[in-house]
């Protein structure tokens, strides 16, 4: 099922939307991360996760000259964002963070997203675009929509964890 929806810029009034749709969108990765973990190490390793990514967004958001942050839009109300990063010496484009609030997923607002990122891109001038995200369940339906998008070649890589 598609959604009527439009990208635009970001403008400072839209953070706190983005922060909304983080919060939202990313709950159920961090309670995925905390299980696969268990609990004393999450405690832990993962105990101002959810601060840092939000800091993350502020980051992003506010650094113009690294970043540029779109807004996807249905009926006045942002559903979704990514930011995208470009280093025009390596020629290299990066979809940073992104999401869409879980009560519009599945309705093809991420795959224009990174359409939309993969336009701004090529028009740079980059060669390569890549995007990160995790191995875990969690991160799924993230890992099917960039595998849609085209995003094929990977780098697996894996985080260990112990007590001390």
């Amino acid at each position: 099922m598609t959604e009527e929806f439009h990208i635009r810029a970001f403008g400072p009034n839209d953070l706190p939307h983005l922060h909304e749709i983080r919060n939202a969108a990313f709950k159920p990765v961090f309670q995925s991360f905390r299980g696969l973990l268990g609990k004393d190490i999450a405690a832990i390793a993962l105990a101002t996760a959810e601060a840092e990514q939000g800091e993350h967004l502020d980051r992003v958001c506010s650094d113009a000259a690294s970043n540029r942050v779109f807004v996807a839009e249905s009926d006045g109300v942002i559903v979704g964002f990514y930011s995208v990063s470009l280093d025009t010496a390596a020629k290299v484009g990066e979809i940073d963070l992104n999401a869409v609030h879980p009560d519009h997923q599945g309705k093809g607002i991420g795959a224009a997203m990174f359409e939309h990122a993969l336009d701004i891109m090529r028009e740079a001038g980059m060669q390569v675009a890549t995007v990160g995200t995790g191995g875990d369940v969690s991160h799924a339906p993230a890992r099917r929509a960039y595998e849609k998008a085209g995003f094929n070649a990977a780098l697996p890589s894996v985080y260990l964890y112990r007590t001390l």
